[in-house]
């Protein structure tokens, strides 16, 4: 694995409002002061600026993005930047080594992922235990990109697949890659939760010239971070403690005993990798190359099973004698995943003046799962009537995705540009078969091997013709006009188109807006998924098998399911952005986003003439996201030398689920699942970050993140159903600090706090539907981490 040493790497992204804050408006800053700001959202031959954009574009610096510390990856950076954004902590199985995101309350894959404009490949892992706005979502895994590689993230907060393409519905999300020639840092980074546990960041970055003005720029980071653990002891573990049985909870690999079920971020390190290079050719054009690896490694532990265990019993009636009768076992997963990128490409003019950009892309995702202290009782008992085995390779998943561009831009006239291109797409869904002892007979106990008869590799191919106008018809009216083409090979073709404008009704002030159609194709790993989910009832305990077939299934269309086709939608924004003063600006967006024929898993349901049940995917939901972004940045001069800059970035977000497509005449989606799709996630969150430079030296930052009220995904509300009801997770505010010292010209310490005042959310008790007896008091998919306080110390040196 550590062999790739060199290929691919990542950059993806997110962001919205918040610092990003400085978004609209300082960008518009930077763009007074010369800097290009504008890469997505335009294909303009005319540079643009923040202010120029028709539909909200905001920016988020280097900075910005690492002014925090003991995050697992670059994902809770982002989340803890933008208000609109959102990242659930790891849940089970695949989702915790590959977070369930949301941007504007829609699925990962409804958000398109950019690395320097090129589309950038999804994870290998169709998301099984996701929040319910994300449950059965295959999208890009941003936490494959090293922060110490990334200059800027820029996100188009608007539908945009008539410009790029599938998945572009909630809006864009590039990241701007460092391109340095010269100079470079070295950065340590130590930090420690107030319960104890560690994290260690190390990262360098730097800069090379070379030959006729090429460059290549040099990004490697290593992050490892303790596994935290916030959960209570198990009601059966605590009986077997009571009772004066020694070793409960001794087989931990996180060193928590006597817990014998561990709840909270898992243990995860790993090393990524990412080059960045240019050179200039003959005749105005120039060839670049990108290149990034990442190998990831991580640990997240299962569900207990008590010495009354079925796996258990079944070992006992062959004989079995051991430890696991008195004190049980917990089962826990590896997850190694690596990851490889590269995108090349030459860009240029040609001699009547039109730009050209010819580009190759390469991407592939791989997880592969191991499953430990664990047991296969269909493999009996040795000769001296011990078990066997207890871990495994259970298998994993790997994607693959190839993309070819042709892109081109024309300044017709002054106030006129033509862009247009081509693009083909193919990608490859790979499921790669565990081990045998895996697999035979119940297969490993948690996690059954994924077996020889459900792997396979699964593809598709697309191509997509796309045209883009932008018209100034006065200096103070602008217009866009997008229309793509696309045709898949497994569903059809699809048609979508995008207008939109902006107006300035004084120096100060400009009003936009846009209407556009959008789309996400079914991905193969969506259409061809195959498994067995284990999963326990949090109240009583008891294991539940689900099975998960293909939508292509024979036994499907028996029960009225079908072949997966796109999900659609139509996106509505109207905005304005205005500068109130010299040191003040503020924007205000409003949008409305009608997506149908949502890809989600059915229940359970009986297939006539079979024992058990099965589950598929299928274009279940239409649904409708609405509310509105505000940011607002200002000044204030304390002193003829202290200014505080602030940022403030609101985000008021309403999900509502319209209708369902029934499967023979059944809702595929209980009322359950449709109350948590609309409530699991707050409707109000707001980033209010203030930055103070004391003087050429020192400098404080104070970030204040609020989350709004949500409701727990476990029961109903109000106990609709007649048992104890859904519980309500009351707003709450984490509060960072972080104060900078510019010891030498070249050296920068800081010292930091993330969630200052070490707040939780609200604690699940017995009055409403909860997780007491897995061990769990919080809200299992909050919005708002449970991981409690943490400090941490940095310093980087420049050269």
């Amino acid at each position: 694995m550590k062999q790739k040493l060199l290929t691919s790497a990542i950059l993806s992204a997110l962001l919205l409002p918040l610092t990003t804050a400085y978004a609209a408006d300082d960008a518009d800053k930077s763009a007074k002061e010369g800097e290009t700001i504008l890469v997505v959202g335009s294909r303009s031959q005319k540079t643009r600026t923040l202010a120029d954009s028709p539909v909200p574009v905001d920016l988020i610096n280097e900075d910005e993005l690492t002014a925090m510390g003991n995050t697992a990856s670059l994902t809770d950076n982002l989340k803890a930047l933008i208000p609109s954004y959102t990242a659930t902590p790891a849940t089970g199985d695949g989702s915790a080594f590959i977070r369930p995101t949301s941007l504007r309350g829609l699925a990962p894959d409804q958000a398109l992922v950019l690395v320097d404009g090129k589309r950038r490949h999804r994870s290998a892992l169709v998301q099984f235990f996701a929040p319910a706005a994300g449950n059965g979502a295959q999208g890009v895994d941003i936490s494959m990109i090293p922060s110490i590689a990334v200059k800027r993230v820029e996100v188009l907060r608007d539908g945009a697949s008539s410009q790029y393409g599938s998945d572009a519905i909630s809006g864009v999300i590039n990241f701007v890659m460092k391109d340095a020639d010269e100079g470079g840092v070295v950065k340590a980074q130590y930090g420690q939760f107030y319960k104890g546990e560690k994290s260690t960041l190390l990262s360098a970055n730097k800069g090379l010239s070379f030959g006729n003005d090429g460059f290549v720029n040099l990004s490697l980071e290593y992050k490892n971070n303790d596994a935290l653990s916030r959960g209570i002891i198990r009601p059966d573990a605590q009986a077997l403690i009571d009772a004066g049985v020694q070793g409960v909870g001794a087989d931990s690999p996180f060193g928590d005993a006597p817990f014998t079920q561990t709840w909270g971020r898992p243990e995860t390190n790993g090393t990524k990798l990412f080059i960045n290079s240019g050179m200039s050719l003959s005749g105005n054009k120039k060839a670049y190359a990108r290149v990034g690896y990442a190998d990831t490694f991580g640990r997240y532990r299962f569900f207990y099973r008590n010495p009354n265990h079925s796996s258990i019993a079944t070992l006992v009636g062959l004989g079995y004698t051991g430890n696991l009768t008195q004190v049980g076992y917990t089962p826990y997963l590896d997850g190694s995943q690596t990851d490889l990128s590269l995108s090349t490409g030459v860009e240029g003019d040609f001699s009547d003046g039109t730009y050209f950009d010819f580009s190759f892309g390469y991407g592939r995702n791989q997880l592969d799962y191991f499953l430990n202290n664990t047991t296969n009782p269909s493999l009996g008992l040795t000769a001296s009537f011990d078990i066997p085995q207890m871990n495994f390779d259970v298998g994993g998943y790997e994607q693959k995705e190839m993309v070819l561009n042709a892109d081109f831009s024309k300044l017709i006239t002054d106030n006129l540009n033509l862009a247009y291109g081509v693009e083909y797409h193919k990608e490859t869904y790979s499921v790669n078969a565990g081990e045998p002892n895996s697999f035979l007979g119940s297969g490993s106990n948690g996690f059954k091997g994924i077996t020889s008869a459900d792997s396979g590799s699964f593809s598709r191919n697309n191509y997509a013709v796309y045209t883009d106008i932008e018209q100034d018809v006065s200096q103070d009216f602008m217009l866009q006009y997008a229309l793509r083409y696309e045709d898949f090979s497994d569903f059809g073709n699809t048609t979508n188109g995008k207008v939109a404008f902006r107006y300035s009704v004084s120096d100060n002030t400009n009003f936009r807006g846009a209407v556009s159609t959008g789309f996400h194709a079914p991905t193969p790993g969506q259409a061809h998924v195959r498994t067995t989910i284990t999963t326990f009832d949090g109240v009583t305990g008891l294991q539940v098998e689900e099975g998960l077939v293909p939508s292509t299934d024979p036994r499907i269309a028996a029960v009225g399911g079908k072949a997966l086709t796109e999900e659609t939608s139509t996106n509505y924004s109207l905005g304005l952005t205005s500068e109130l003063s010299e040191a003040t600006t503020f924007t205000l967006d409003f949008y409305r986003i009608e997506v149908n024929n949502r890809i989600y898993r059915t229940g359970d349901i009986s297939v006539p003439g079979q024992t058990g049940t099965i589950s598929f995917y299928t274009n279940a939901l239409n649904l409708v996201h609405s509310g509105f972004d505000l940011v607002l940045t200002s000044n204030f001069a304390w002193t003829d030398n202290i200014a505080t800059d602030v940022s403030f970035a609101f985000s008021h977000n309403k999900t509502n689920v319209v209708k369902q497509n029934p499967v023979n005449g059944v809702n595929p989606v209980n009322d359950g699942l449709v109350e948590d799709i609309e409530n699991n996630y707050p409707k109000d969150r707001f980033v209010l970050t203030t930055s103070t430079p004391i003087n050429d030296k020192w400098n404080f930052m104070m970030r204040a993140n609020y989350y709004g009220d949500s409701y727990d995904e476990r029961g109903r509300i109000n106990g609709v159903d007649g048992n104890a009801p859904s519980a309500l997770v009351n707003a709450l505010v984490y509060v960072d600090m972080e104060l900078s010292f510019q010891a030498t010209e070249d050296l920068t310490v800081k010292l930091g706090g993330s969630n200052i005042f070490d707040k939780y959310p609200d604690k699940i008790g017995t009055d409403n539907a909860n997780r007491l007896s897995v061990g769990l008091p919080y809200p299992r998919r909050t919005a708002a981490n449970y991981e409690g306080g943490s400090w941490y110390l940095s310093a980087a040196y420049s050269f």
